[in-house]
Parts: C-alpha cells; structure tokens; sequence
C-alpha cells in the first residue's frame, strides 16, 4: 500500500489531476464571488438610479414651484402697474380738474382786482364799496382754500404711491435679490 502511494505521488498524471481538480474549485470559487460581486454591482445600480430618479422628481418640483411662483409675481406685477396707471389717470383728472379751478379763481381775482368785473353801474376809480369787494373776497378766498386743500391731498395721495411703490420694489428685491446678496 505504501509503495501504491509513492507509486501515486510520483506519477505525473496524479499530479496533472490534482492541479486540474485544485484549478476547478478555484474556477468554482472565483465564478461564486464575481456572481456575488455582479449582484452587489446591480444592487448599486439600481440604488444610484433610485437616487437619480429622486434627485430629477426634486429638480421638476422645483422648476414647477419656480414656474409657479414666477407667474404669480408676474401677475402681482402687472395688477400693481394696472393699479398704479389707474391711480395715475385719476390723479392726472383730478389735477387737470383743480388748475382750470386755479386759472378759474385766477381770472375771477384778476377780474375782480382790475375792475372789469364790476356792475355796468359801479364806478372804476372805487371799484365799488369796500364791504361789497370784502364780501366778494370772502367767497373766493374759501375756493381758493379748498383748493389748496385739493392740491396738498393729490400731494399726499403721490407721496402716499411713491412710498406703495418703494414698498413693492422693496419686496421684489428681497424676494428675487436676496439669493445673490444684491439689496
């Protein structure tokens, strides 16, 4: 039996077997770990697409949010323009309205100071009775009052749209400004 043995060992052809056999269970062993590492490659894969597919559902939520808040900014916008060109017109009405006023009192108190408003009997040089050219001042000084008093409240009503707008450009710019630290 012992000679069977090294009879055995010392026969290329045993040992050709044995390399085959140990070249076999290694094939068999390499062949397990790349399916192994192949799995774990299509896991990684499929979570890096998972991630992709999260990370562009993000971005589109967001474009949509940015759409979104775009149009309504631009309709905030073009509701304020709308408002303001109508403010506008009213109180570019409303001036045209107080200077024939003006010229109106103007001429009434050019009229009146020159003597060519008096009665057809009144005599020039007097221009009539002091209490009659009182009275008459007294009526046309309160119109000459109120409008003043209209003038000063179209002032204050554009200091009033000045400061509406400083407030809207104010905002824009926190809100469009802010992100790149321009103020």
């Amino acid at each position: 039996m012992v000679t069977n043995i090294v009879a055995l060992a010392l026969d290329w052809r045993s040992w050709l077997a044995l390399a085959i056999v140990a070249l076999l269970a290694a094939t068999g062993v390499q062949t397990m770990r790349l399916g192994w590492a192949q799995d774990a490659l299509t896991l990684e894969k499929a979570e890096r697409a998972n991630e992709t597919a999260e990370r562009e559902r993000i971005a589109r939520a967001m474009a949509e949010q940015n759409a979104r808040l775009q149009a309504e900014h631009a309709k905030a916008q073009q509701e304020a323009l709308r408002a303001f060109n109508a403010a506008l017109a009213e109180q570019e009405r409303r001036a045209a309205a107080a200077d024939a006023d003006a010229a109106s009192l103007r001429d009434a108190v050019e009229c009146y100071a020159d003597g060519r408003c008096l009665p057809a009997n009144a005599d020039p040089i007097t221009a009539g009775t002091c209490s009659n050219r009182a009275a008459t001042l007294g009526k046309l000084l309160p119109r000459i009052d109120g409008a003043a008093g209209r003038m000063a409240k179209a002032a204050d009503k554009h200091a009033d749209e000045v400061r509406a707008l400083k407030a809207q450009i104010l905002a824009d710019r926190q809100a469009c400004g802010a992100s790149n630290g321009s103020e």
